[in-house]
């Protein structure tokens, strides 16, 4: 019996329809694989001078790391990352449906965005540092591609970044980027050296430099030029020459109207190069509309990808979603965003203080250990060194955080807090090892121990406690104590929450130095950031304690920080996330202590953040500083 008209003619349909939606489908799949592809081309990804397409290089990664732990726990996260973007995408549409757009736009355009030019800053970096130093301890390296590490890559040559080879990249995927690569082995003494001599000399330019690496730094040469009647641009060629004269290291610098700007500059005429900024609003703003938001400081890949999900992928569709992103400012902080847009940031300068460091930790990458006694060793092991750095730091704290990664490369941490400061490893181990007894059996690839709630022992006790302590105590100084943690700029106020991002964005960091497939890589400590202690992260925003209903009993988890009963419903991860929250509150109260903010009273609200009225002169707000010329 042949076939109705009608049923053939609905056959055709969904064919018709089924094709197109195979295309887009198709499409949508190619969208998603070069996203997650992208995902492990790390910090440096899009740098000039490639001679490979960067999609190419994404493609090569992903495919060499394919069927390692790391891939599979790229795919993991890759997954609730983009279930983490459909949800906002959803929260946003629910909330536009409800929300008035004109009256949404006007209130974002309230937001104040007074860009401040009274200060000329320097971003200076040195050009492939650890590259270079190894070439004058090998000259036979020069023209060659080589990378500095043998498991981890700290940096790589210019020849060998026109691969792809970039810092924090394995050493068997450099391998697959470029063959002919030459790893050598890292020499801290000689970095520190290098680093030092070129401090000494961008002292003489800017007493307060703020160093926030070994290689890079930021300096304010406003009273310089004032005082010896010369250009910034003068300032900075004489200030490259002086260095390369001492080091015979090469330097590229930005100069702007802040650090955030600065930072960027100095990566337009890399390497042996500078560039300067026009002082001028207008100039900032159109330089800033078609930047990437991945080249804000501070904004990494998980940032990205979340902007791209509502639409933004250069700072000049901030403003075009703005009504959007107020709508989510409690996810993404839309004033901070602004801000970046218009290149608004911090234009302060000074030296990282002792009381800015949060915590004090050691971290070992190693083979994977599964035996519990070696695991247990190496803890004790790792409680001794914490205890030699605390000793030469002068710190002590309340908080001990024991920190693993898994085989899978999923991280943990497990923390408890103490009545009393302690520095020695005779009471921090006992809490470490009790903490690490209750997760046995585990196979893990990284063990690490914190030390947060600091005191610093340099500052001598007030009342009966200082009466009773010893004379030579009391003379002790920060200097003898070693350098403080230098802070790196953050395009984002302290005020401005981003706690969701943040949070994202800080285990995604966690992990980009770690990429090692094969057990018989050799793991090099990647970064030497004061002696054990890991290189500080940039931020979105000041992170907050996380807020928790209260429960109706005390059942379930406690977190030993705040002690705060969590509820019988709190997963493990919730509690891990809960105290990693807690961890730097008292840091943070501390803070707000010493820089009061000045609250702005206002009777405009969007969500629960307050937004400014707008000024009697209509000076001072994004809506004015767009539609001026």
């Amino acid at each position: 019996m042949p076939p109705s008209p009608n049923k053939d003619k609905g056959k055709e349909k969904v064919v018709e329809m089924s094709e197109e939606e195979r295309q887009a489908a198709i499409a949508a799949a190619e969208a998603r694989q070069r996203s997650f592809e992208r995902s492990f081309a790390g910090p440096s990804v899009g740098k000039a001078g490639l001679m490979r397409d960067q999609t190419d290089i994404n493609r090569i990664i992903a495919e060499a790391s394919k069927g390692s732990k790391y891939y599979l726990n790229q795919v993991r996260k890759d997954k609730e990352l983009t279930e983490k973007i459909e949800w906002y995408q959803a929260k946003r549409d629910e909330l536009m449906k409800m929300a008035n757009i004109p009256r949404l736009e006007s209130e974002a355009e309230r937001i104040e965005s007074i860009l401040d030019m009274s200060q000329v800053i320097v971003h200076v970096d040195m050009d492939a540092f650890y590259a270079s130093v190894e070439v004058q301890r090998d000259p036979t390296l020069k023209g060659k591609a080589f990378g500095v590490g043998q498991g981890v890559l700290t940096t790589a040559s210019y020849e060998a970044r026109k691969y792809g080879c970039r810092s924090g990249m394995a050493g068997f995927i450099a391998k697959k980027l470029c063959p002919h690569i030459i790893l050598t082995k890292m020499h801290f003494d000689l970095y520190i050296a290098a680093s030092k001599a070129v401090r000494e000399v961008l002292l003489q330019y800017d007493e307060n430099l703020m160093m926030a690496s070994l290689d890079e730094g930021y300096l304010n040469i406003t009273p310089y030029m004032s005082t010896h009647n010369m250009t910034a641009a003068d300032v900075v060629s004489q200030l490259r020459a002086e260095v390369q004269a001492k080091t015979q290291l090469t330097m590229s610098a930005g100069i702007a109207p802040n650090r955030m700007l600065a930072k960027i500059c100095s990566d337009k005429n890399k390497p042996n190069g500078q560039y300067e900024m026009e002082f001028d609003r207008t100039v900032v703003t159109k330089f800033m509309r078609d930047l990437p938001v991945r080249k804000i400081p501070g904004f990494g890949r998980v940032t990205e990808r979340c902007l791209e999900g509502l639409g933004v992928e250069t700072c000049g569709d901030i403003y075009s979603h703005r009504a959007e992103l107020l709508v989510m400012d409690h996810w993404f902080g839309f004033r901070g965003l602004c801000k970046a847009y218009l290149g608004i940031a911090d234009n302060s300068v000074a030296p990282g203080k002792r009381e800015e460091r949060k915590s004090v930790g050691v971290e070992r990458t190693f083979r994977e250990k599964t035996n519990d006694e070696d695991i247990l060793n190496e803890l004790a092991s790792i409680a001794e060194e914490l205890e030699k750095d605390l000793d030469r730091l002068q710190y002590a704290g309340k908080t001990v955080t024991v920190k693993y990664k898994l085989h899978t490369y999923e991280n943990k941490t497990r923390a408890r807090s103490v009545g009393k400061y302690i520095s020695s490893s005779k009471d921090i181990l006992p809490i470490a090892l009790e903490l690490m007894k209750r997760e046995l059996p585990v196979r893990i690839r990284l063990l690490g121990l914190r030390l947060s709630t600091l005191k610093d022992l340099t500052v001598a006790d007030k009342g009966i406690k200082g009466f009773f302590t010893s004379p030579s105590k009391k003379r002790a100084t920060s200097t003898e104590a070693g350098p403080s943690r230098s802070i790196t700029p953050i395009p984002i106020d302290d005020d401005d929450d981003i706690p969701e991002l943040l949070r994202m964005e800080e285990e995604d960091e966690a992990e980009v130095l770690d990429m090692t497939n094969d057990d018989n890589d050799v793991v090099d400590s990647p970064i030497p950031y004061d002696n054990g202690t890991p290189p500080p992260t940039s931020t979105l925003g000041k992170r907050k304690s996380l807020e928790v209903d209260k429960p109706s009993h005390l059942l379930g988890p406690v977190c030993p920080i705040c002690n705060k009963a969590l509820g019988p419903g709190t997963s493990n991860t919730g509690l891990n996330e809960h105290i990693d929250w807690c961890l730097n509150k008292d840091a943070i109260s501390e803070a707000s202590k010493r820089s009061p903010v000045k609250k702005i009273k206002t009777d405009n609200k969007v969500g629960n953040r307050n937004i400014p009225k707008k000024g009697k002169d209509g000076k001072g707000t994004m809506l004015s500083w767009l539609k001026k010329p």
